[in-house]
């Protein structure tokens, strides 16, 4: 399992790269997660100008310096200090302003005095800059200013993005999509893009039914050119990964089918770490690349786990959203449900009974208490049946399992999922799961995916 000082050393080396929808940041950021993390992936790339669904891919944009320079010769604003003093893709500029020509291209938050907004401008032409509302009342802000922007917008650039794909037993793919279009914000989404490598390492560790493509994108204009390229019928469904750092409960955001067996993998994941406690969003067409991915010509099921939600912290788009705000040992925590909803989404299946005429005799088989008389009284549940402690290849039958036994025995024609048994016979998918691997290992069962 990856270790705390692992995540600490990628954030650390992350966070401070001015990453956009474009550009050099955004390079780094690919190799560095392609050689230090995945260990391979592939680098795609789509041409600035392309048409993608109804949106044209921007230039590419180089940020290379950016300050305000007082009338006393001292620089109070730094791109150099933060990367978010810079609104994203503003365009080149020089030259000598007024306070006034000054504030019309400053960004600050006046109810967070001393916190830098991030603003991003990547579809219209303009400059700016972000700086704390505390500045422009200080005796720092004497115009008049020098301003400098060195920017490029270069027309004939390209959009870049990763994919890695852990293969599976089956075509069939799931979708582990996050972005990387924001600058030094931590949460929103260095999180994301570390926790999204990791969880893809530890896949590559086991055998898996279903294939896995990670795809790391600049958000919405990424997640279309993804999309442009994919093979779309082979994903069955997926999971967007951001915000999964903070302080805050899990929480989830629904897709937008509430009643697929992706999303309810999910809420099964979040009941079983956190026994019922996390946080219950439902799904809107709005936030991240869901958006994409939920739209009728694709109807790719998307729900998202977070730690501390995008929108609903405070520190969010700010730079209060830095890595004191996160930590490793969240984000580990946000690996570990993870793995434990691709555990349920690997065993979704349809067992179908390989005898289809009355029911097995399980005694035979190991599969049923040896002492009789003693169902459904509370000596059932002890030690002392003589049922309790019996094994089969190291796992301890219970009384729930030959409950489980029972319903497998009249559920299992092969239509009905394992998730809908354990609705069906309201017992907890755990426990129908390992009865059914009990069933296939007696050769009693077959599994259909």
């Amino acid at each position: 399992m990856v270790s705390e000082k692992e995540i600490n050393e990628s954030l650390k080396n992350l966070f401070p790269i001015c990453r956009s929808l474009t550009g050099e940041g955004n390079d780094r950021t690919i190799n560095f997660l392609k050689k230090e993390i995945l260990n391979g992936g592939k680098i795609k790339s789509i041409k600035s100008g392309e048409n993608v669904f109804d949106w044209k891919v921007p230039p590419q944009w180089e940020i290379y310096d950016a300050y305000v320079i007082n009338k006393f010769g001292k620089k109070i604003i730094d791109f150099k200090k933060n990367n978010l003093h810079v609104v994203s893709y503003s365009v080149p500029f020089e030259g000598k302003l007024t306070k006034q020509e000054l504030l019309n291209h400053l960004h600050t938050l006046p109810d967070k005095p001393e916190t830098i907004p991030y603003r991003t401008s990547y579809y219209n032409k303009n400059w700016g800059f972000c700086c704390t509302h505390n500045l422009i009342s200080s005796e720092d802000f004497v115009g008049p200013f020098q301003v400098l922007i060195d920017s490029h917008i270069k027309d004939d650039g390209v959009l870049n993005w990763l994919e890695y794909r852990k293969k599976g037993s089956s075509d069939d793919e799931i979708l582990i999509s996050t972005y990387l279009c924001h600058p030094s914000l931590a949460n929103d989404n260095l999180s994301g893009l570390v926790m999204a490598s990791f969880l893809m390492r530890e896949l590559d560790k086991i055998d898996t039914y279903f294939s896995y493509r990670l795809v790391i994108v600049p958000e919405t204009i990424g997640a279309l050119c993804f999309l442009s390229r994919a093979e779309t019928k082979k994903i069955i469904g997926g999971m967007v990964v951001t915000c999964v750092g903070g302080p805050d409960k899990l929480s989830i955001k629904e897709g937008f089918d509430s009643s697929h067996w992706i999303n309810e993998a999910a809420h099964l994941s979040l009941k079983n770490h956190t026994q019922g406690d996390y946080i219950k969003y439902p799904f809107i067409p709005d936030g991240s690349d869901e958006r994409q991915y939920s739209t009728p010509g694709f109807k790719i099921v998307t729900p998202s786990i977070h730690k501390s939600k995008y929108y609903e912290y405070q520190e969010y788009h700010t730079s209060d959203d830095n890595l004191e705000f996160i930590s490793a040992l969240n984000i580990l925590e946000s690996i570990k449900v993870h793995i434990k909803w691709i555990e349920y989404i690997e065993s979704y299946c349809y067992p179908e009974r390989i005898m289809k005429h009355g029911e097995f005799q399980l005694g035979k088989r190991g599969l049923y208490p040896t002492l009789g008389g003693t169902l459904n009284q509370p000596l059932h549940e002890e030690n002392k049946s003589g049922f309790q402690n019996r094994t089969f290849d190291n796992e301890i039958i219970s009384g729930k399992h030959l409950e489980a036994f029972h319903w497998l025995m009249h559920l299992c024609d092969g239509k009905k999922s394992n998730f809908e048994i354990a609705k069906l016979s309201k017992i907890d998918l755990d426990v129908i799961n390992e009865s059914i691997q009990l069933f296939e290992k007696k050769k009693l069962l077959k599994l259909n995916k």
